[in-house]
């Protein structure tokens, strides 16, 4: 029997990774409010998933630099199935915030798996791969939400969440090699002789030929995660929006991903400059989240949210491409993979 490239081993894990995470989106905040919560309590704890990952996303960077993409990839999918266990169990405030914390701290498979994809994929082919990777993962996002409205409740939609998990683990222990170095990088055992250079951005990276690149993507996607982070809470306060609608909405949001991601290739080749490509798509973006905030209504609301899916999809690829431009050949990876932390 074949086996299935590593590609789409990564990309399959991809989806069954943010099919997982639409399972529970649209559930968490009712669930949250039936405690009793006050509404700057319930966005608080909806948001306190992002804020974590932001601060955990360099630890579990130099961590997988330093013991290997594949150990860390499986700790992280496991203990965030463990998250997703917990937060169906749980029957306070405490335990729904102990079990986002969790999540926080370790639903990092999306960026390990772009690490792997750049330590396997030669560096001309990075954009197409990328723009692959986000769009299969995107379309989770379809299903997910939809899934998420299955009957017996939050308890089941979140074991099944935890299932998903626990497929990624294994797909992660039987098909990603220990080492998966190939072509994306040209020096993999930088890392392993110089333990310490790799727990520093200092030692890794040539700031003043990355320092704005990095300083765009990190308020670009912290932009981008503050509204998807209440995105919930907004609709159903300024709509009265069932979770059912709010999946939908989610559910939208994954198609229009998806369809872009597998067109950003085509759209790159088009604008032969990623600067230009990168500096319109953040002014869509702009554009989309003032629409999004302003929106008098749920139509509106839903045509504001294809510039805002469409935008995000092209800024990661033409970023992506902007930091390459500014590698070394033997730098590529590396960088890559600190761009994609910030």
């Amino acid at each position: 029997m074949r086996q299935p490239s590593l590609h789409s081993v990564i990309y399959l894990m991809g989806f069954l990774d943010l099919l997982g995470v639409s399972l529970i989106l649209p559930l968490i905040l009712p669930v949250v409010n039936s405690l009793g919560t006050s509404h700057i309590i319930a966005g608080c704890i909806t948001s306190l998933y992002g804020a974590i990952q932001l601060l955990s996303s360099p630890l579990v960077g130099w961590w997988s630099d330093g013991l290997g993409r594949r150990p860390v990839l499986l700790a992280c999918t496991l203990a965030t199935a463990f998250s997703y266990l917990l937060l169906g169990a749980s029957t306070s405030l405490l335990i729904i915030v102990l079990a986002r914390a969790i999540a926080g701290v370790f639903k990092h498979s999306q960026t390990l798996c772009r690490a792997v994809l750049v330590d396997v994929t030669p560096a001309q082919d990075w954009s197409q791969v990328f723009g692959t990777f986000n769009a299969t993962s995107s379309m989770g996002f379809i299903v997910g939400p939809m899934l998420g409205e299955l009957d017996n409740g939050f308890t089941l939609v979140c074991t099944l969440a935890a299932a998903l998990f626990v497929v990624d683990f294994v797909l992660c222990w039987a098909f990603i090699p220990e080492k998966a170095f190939g072509q994306g990088r040209v020096e993999p055992k930088t890392h392993s002789k110089h333990p310490q250079q790799s727990r520093s951005f200092l030692h890794d990276i040539e700031w003043r030929l990355f320092w704005d690149i990095f300083l765009v993507r990190f308020f670009l996607s912290f932009s981008s995660l503050v509204y998807r982070s209440n995105f919930s809470l907004l609709v159903k306060e300024n709509f009265e929006a069932s979770p059912r609608v709010i999946g939908y909405l989610i559910s939208f949001q994954g198609l229009i991903s998806a369809a872009t991601g597998f067109l950003t290739g085509r759209v790159s080749k088009l604008y032969q400059n990623s600067s230009q490509e990168l500096f319109h798509s953040s002014i869509l973006l702009c554009f989309a989240l003032l629409g999004l905030t302003m929106a008098p209504s749920l139509l509106l609301l839903v045509v504001c949210l294809v510039p805002l899916c469409v935008s995000t999809s092209v800024i990661r690829v033409s970023s992506t491409a902007v930091t390459i431009d500014r590698c070394r050949p033997s730098q590529g990876g590396l960088v890559v993979e600190r761009a994609a932390r910030v």
